[in-house]
């Protein structure tokens, strides 16, 4: 499948969350985008973009945070691909990935659903098939306190810690995170959905942002 050239992957990447700032009606429009393409890829081509999962799985060797600007996640992930466009294919194929998110981490696409604080609360699937990824989120060379503190709040399991429903908004979130939140809570109740699409947002926007495996 093939953009326009006036649009760069980059931006594509960003629609389903950048989409939001104007609105719920953003991101659904996204999704209903992602529902609608017209395939034009074969099975070989998907075959040929895909990077074999063996290759990218690593051992969790006890991550230790650091000062609480570097977390350990646990995402949920169904392929790694060597371009953007075999990827979004990818997830055209399947109706249960139309939450999920495509992100770019050193030129490597990696298709996840969820990013979960634990292992144990990543669920397999089989359809298509996925497995846990274990990284490390780190906000350790950013200077803005909001961007520093990110890894530490989207390790909270607390909803309220996303959506300050009934407690105080802390100075130090970033400005647009009340209004992702709240556009992503018309898409999905699961914390590790909305958790994962903050994350690549942000991941994407701040080059000092950093996901490591």
């Amino acid at each position: 499948m093939k953009f326009p050239k006036i649009i760069g992957r980059r931006e594509m990447m960003q629609a389903a969350l950048l989409g939001s700032v104007t609105g719920i009606v953003g991101v659904l429009l996204f999704i209903l985008l992602l529902n609608s393409m017209d395939s034009q890829f074969t099975s070989s081509q998907l075959d040929e973009d895909m990077i074999p999962v063996t290759s990218q799985q690593r051992e969790d060797n006890g991550f230790v945070a650091n000062e609480g600007f570097t977390e350990q996640f646990y995402a949920k992930q169904h392929g790694v691909f060597s371009s953007f466009e075999a990827a979004t294919e990818f997830v055209y194929g399947y109706a249960s990935l139309n939450t999920s998110a495509v992100v770019d981490i050193d030129g490597t696409f990696y298709v996840w659903s969820g990013v979960s604080t634990t292992k144990e609360d990543i669920v397999p699937s089989d359809d298509p098939p996925s497995f846990t990824k274990a990284f490390r989120f780190s906000a350790a060379s950013c200077e803005q306190d909001e961007l520093k503190n990110l890894p530490s709040l989207l390790k909270s399991n607390d909803p309220a810690k996303f959506y300050f429903e009934g407690v105080e908004i802390p100075d130090n979130i970033p400005s647009d995170w009340q209004t992702l939140t709240f556009a992503l809570s018309s898409i999905s109740k699961d914390l590790s959905v909305v958790r994962m699409h903050l994350l690549a947002h942000y991941f994407t926007e701040n080059e000092c942002l950093k996901i490591e495996f």
